[in-house]
């Protein structure tokens, strides 16, 4: 297998496709390339963590989280709040534009799904769907 065709090569193209996609699309929302999956990360983590727990569960520096932070709120899309057991955390809390992000989400989802599997048949896409369940599964036992 050539290295061009390398799973691993494969999977970064294609990532790297959609991403330039999502950029094209998320353009209106005034978004940086970093603050979109940087949201995604909180939808999937939830309402109110703390500043520390988004750099636990989100793979980025704490000077990033806070500058994206800092950024989310100038644009209306999150807002902090202190603990109000713990007076030293403060919280990260979407606005009322969570279920705009959430569409925005969904809206891409969907797309993308359809433009990376248009022509495959239910079949081939349910086994393209365990397969990348396995490989996910295998890096996370390492």
């Amino acid at each position: 297998m050539s290295e061009e065709t390398s799973i691993h090569k494969l999977l970064h193209k294609v990532n790297k496709k959609l991403m330039k996609e999502f950029k094209h699309k998320l353009e209106p929302y005034d978004f940086t390339r970093g603050e979109f999956p940087f949201l995604l990360g909180l939808l999937r983590k939830g309402d109110g963590i703390t500043q520390k727990e988004i750099c636990e569960r989100i793979p980025i520096s704490k000077s990033t989280t806070s500058k994206m932070i800092n950024n989310l709120i100038d644009k209306g899309y999150l807002r902090k709040e202190r603990d109000e057991e713990d007076r030293r955390a403060t919280r990260i809390y979407f606005t009322d534009k969570k279920e705009e992000i959430e569409n925005i989400v969904k809206e891409l989802d969907k797309k993308a799904e359809e433009m990376m599997l248009k022509d495959f048949e239910k079949e081939e896409k349910e086994q393209l769907k365990g397969y990348l369940i396995r490989i996910l599964d295998n890096i996370e036992e390492e």
